[in-house]
């Protein structure tokens, strides 16, 4: 039987038989056992925050690059992990993500030898790439590759006995080794919460997962340059990878995420989502202020020209939609309670102007970027609120996880 490509560089892989944020609880419930602090990217997806409520951990959050000029949030930087893990103590781990929602491929040998020279593992989050990466020469490797200890991969298709499923997959190296117990033990619980309907199966599971042939996967790379090459040519949006060389922390694109900005032609990427889905059936995968994503993927053949044609027929609005994209989020307010102590902590809703000086009860995320801006047990800062405010006005903007959509009420701690 040929072996999952995972198998191949990764020493253990956990097999688990559900999608969704399994992987990245089990994650953060093994990292207690190896300090008091995680070192999490502030944009990781919301089932990281869930895992740091799960193991009661103190949080150290490390914020991506942002491009102010597509209002998008990039990649972590080495010298930025290097700096805060100098002042932290007792640190368990370190959880990136990479790729980006836009593609974004971060410097993982970099990232890798900043966590290891402090003496903790690097876990990867690569829930936004194509889970074959590394089968194929124009695909950019998997982390575990580069040196992560630990890689929490995305969706795979396992056929008609089930849906989908993730692998959480373990590494070589010593940090690797220190993670192993810990991620066994997580393991059996989930499997016991679980009962009979056992979400985890054992690694050799994940071996019966094959790969696309070649020629497929190289299809799928073709037609994603055919879309970028059509989009160039017709002018009217922009692609956001052809920035990325302003960024020396992105180590490269992965091929098959396209991100568009849509809001440079006059249309919000919200309403472009909606008229992709309702006109031409067309799933896009992300979006945030004026840039949806889609990937291509390595599998059957994909619609390549009718999503050309559907993007270049969106309509062209009078009233510009990119406005907010110029400005960066502030910086956060200092945390006085971890994550777990503010979810669980009684909370009311107050109007935002009052919330200031006070402790968040929830994560509120504005996009552009798609960056929290606050999180659970963090101070709100009157220029948060104020940020807030400028997002939820603009006509690109959306804010989520305050108590009113346009952030005039927010959730604090009842102190």
């Amino acid at each position: 039987m040929t072996q999952h490509p995972s198998a191949q560089v990764a020493r253990r892989t956990w097999f688990l038989a559900v999608d969704g944020p399994l992987g990245h609880h089990m994650a953060a419930l093994a990292a207690p056992a190896l300090g008091r602090t995680l070192m999490v990217q502030r944009d990781a997806p919301a089932a990281v925050t869930e895992g740091l409520v799960l193991s009661g951990l103190d949080a150290g959050f490390l914020l991506p690059t942002v491009d102010s000029e597509h209002g998008v949030a990039h990649v972590v930087r080495a010298v930025d992990l290097t700096e805060a893990l100098a002042v932290q103590v007792q640190v368990a781990a370190v959880h990136v993500v990479s790729p980006s929602r836009c593609g974004a491929v971060a410097d993982i040998p970099a990232l890798a030898e900043a966590a290891h020279s402090a003496g903790v593992p690097l876990v990867v989050d690569e829930t936004w790439r194509e889970p074959l990466c590394g089968v194929h020469p124009d695909l950019p490797p998997g982390a575990l590759a580069e040196g992560a200890d630990l890689v929490v991969a995305g969706e795979v298709p396992l056929g008609e006995a089930m849906s989908g499923a993730v692998l959480l997959r373990l590494g070589h190296g010593s940090q690797a080794e220190r993670l192993e117990p810990s991620v066994d033990k997580a393991f059996d619980f989930v499997r016991s919460m679980a009962g009979s309907g056992n979400p985890a199966g054992a690694s050799e599971r994940a071996r019966a997962v094959l790969p696309p042939a070649p020629d497929r996967i190289q299809a799928a790379i073709a037609s994603a340059e055919q879309i970028r090459e059509a989009i160039r040519g017709q002018g009217r949006f922009a692609l956001v990878g052809d920035g990325f060389g302003r960024f020396p922390e992105i180590a490269t694109a992965h091929p098959l995420r396209i991100a568009v900005d849509t809001g440079v032609g006059g249309i919000c990427a919200y309403d472009a989502r909606s008229r992709l889905a309702d006109g031409h059936r067309i799933r896009v995968e992300a979006v945030t202020g004026s840039v949806i994503v889609v990937s291509v993927a390595a599998g059957p053949a994909s619609c390549t020209e009718q999503f050309i044609d559907a993007v270049h027929a969106l309509p062209s609005p009078r009233t510009p939609a990119h406005a907010a994209l110029q400005v960066s989020p502030p910086a956060p307010g200092p945390a006085q309670l971890t994550v777990r102590e503010a979810y669980f902590a009684r909370s009311r809703t107050v109007a935002a102007a009052e919330a200031v000086g006070r402790l968040s009860a929830s994560a509120v995320t504005a996009c552009p970027p798609g960056v929290p801006v606050v999180l659970p047990g963090e101070v709100i800062t009157a220029q948060t609120v104020a940020f807030l405010a400028l997002v939820a006005a603009s006509p690109s903007g959306r804010v989520q996880g305050a108590a009113a959509a346009d952030a005039t009420l927010l959730r604090v701690v009842d102190e």
